[in-house]
């Protein structure tokens, strides 16, 4: 494909056209291209609108989709839908009230052909049998490249009533201040990302075309997904998440069990790594102790430690009272961990928070960022 979109502009575009055309997403595993569903559904614009959860195709078998109602009277039978649809008698258009839904098939081309055969009526005319959705209705699906050899795969014929799109990896930045911060995932795990974006690069990077063709992959960049070895595991944006599940999990598992986790969840590659932001965030000085004093509070002189705790503080602080302390504490730190504090809550939604700290504002000045994260 001659364009690959990011995630925000693939979400534009499901908005955009979802309506009228059936968009199919296709990506590299572990990329979030779920998420999209999730996203929309948190839109105002789709608050009237049902929302099932994604619809994983893999699990779907006869009567996933309709099953026959026998109406003796007439001598007919007719097809009812799943409620997984949020489509009924209540629900469909033509009928008065009725809510528009928003359906996401995830995996959809790696199904046999008698499932696809079966959705087609919905992805083409969102239609159940007999029973349309409302007007506004929007249906896109979420696949893997056929280059990473998973399945996925769809007749021409059929693929040329779609519109298919690539979605792209997020880059660092995108997945910090996207994802990563917003849901307060664990300090370490963002530390880790921030002195190795490179977790970040596609396998696509080194095929032909590729900003780094030519290099081998295995070699230049074991983090990543290989589709061309048998891997135990590698860092993505989904086993990113895991792993900052499992770090927050530390003090209920022994060393051996945690580092075995990471393992098999990021690869060990990253895994030994992250291992090492992991036992500085466990050295540094307690949160609470930090907003209790500010000015006195132990802090470290190691560059890798301040930054682990630069992110525990923007993801962990939530009160106007607290973000003082932290501006406070900030300050003692080196210049650099000054501005890589003063960008990241600027550039996220934690600036609603920092925005009237007593000091803030002074630290951006200082620093040189204005608000949008713009030096």
């Amino acid at each position: 494909m001659s364009q690959i979109l990011s995630f925000n502009e693939t979400l534009a575009l499901i908005k955009a056209i979802g309506p009228e055309v059936t968009v199919i997403v296709q990506g590299e595993n572990g990329v979030g291209k779920t998420a999209l569903a999730r996203a929309l559904a948190q839109m105002p614009e789709f608050t009237n609108f049902i929302k099932p959860d994604p619809i994983d195709c893999t699990q779907m078998s006869d009567g996933s989709i309709w099953m026959p109602d026998i109406d003796k009277e007439q001598g007919i039978s007719r097809e009812l839908p799943n409620e997984r649809f949020g489509v009924s008698r209540n629900n469909q258009k033509g009928v008065k009230g009725s809510h528009p839904v928003l359906v996401c098939f995830d995996e959809v081309l790696k199904v046999q052909q008698f499932i696809k055969n079966m959705l087609a009526p919905i992805v083409y005319e969102r239609r159940i049998g007999n029973f349309y959705m409302e007007e506004g209705s929007i249906v896109f699906g979420c696949t893997n490249l056929s280059i990473e050899g998973l399945g996925d795969s769809i007749q021409p014929h059929l693929r040329s009533r779609l519109c298919f799109v690539n979605m792209r990896k997020p880059t660092q930045q995108e997945w910090k201040e996207n994802f990563a911060i917003p849901q307060s995932l664990n300090a370490a795990v963002i530390a880790y990302t921030e002195m190795h974006p490179q977790i970040f690069d596609s396998f696509l990077d080194y095929e032909p075309g590729g900003k780094y063709a030519g290099k081998p992959l295995e070699k230049e960049n074991a983090r990543i997904f290989n589709p061309r070895i048998m891997q135990e595991g590698f860092a993505s944006p989904r086993t990113l998440h895991k792993a900052a599940l499992i770090v927050e999990k530390m003090s209920e598992i022994s060393p051996v069990a945690l580092q075995a986790a990471l393992d098999g969840t990021i690869g060990m590659s990253a895994a030994a790594e992250l291992a090492a932001f992991v036992r500085f965030q466990q050295e540094l000085t307690a949160y609470e102790r930090v907003i209790k004093e500010p000015k006195k509070a132990p802090l470290s002189t190691n560059p890798t430690a301040q930054l682990v705790q630069v992110f525990q503080f923007i993801t962990r602080t939530e009160s106007r009272d607290h973000a003082s302390a932290i501006v406070t504490y900030v300050k003692r730190m080196r210049n650099e961990m000054q501005t890589l504090f003063c960008t990241n809550v600027a550039n996220s939604q934690r600036i609603i928070t920092f925005a009237n700290a007593p000091g803030f504002n002074e630290m951006l000045a200082e620093n040189k960022i204005f608000l949008g994260g713009v030096k």
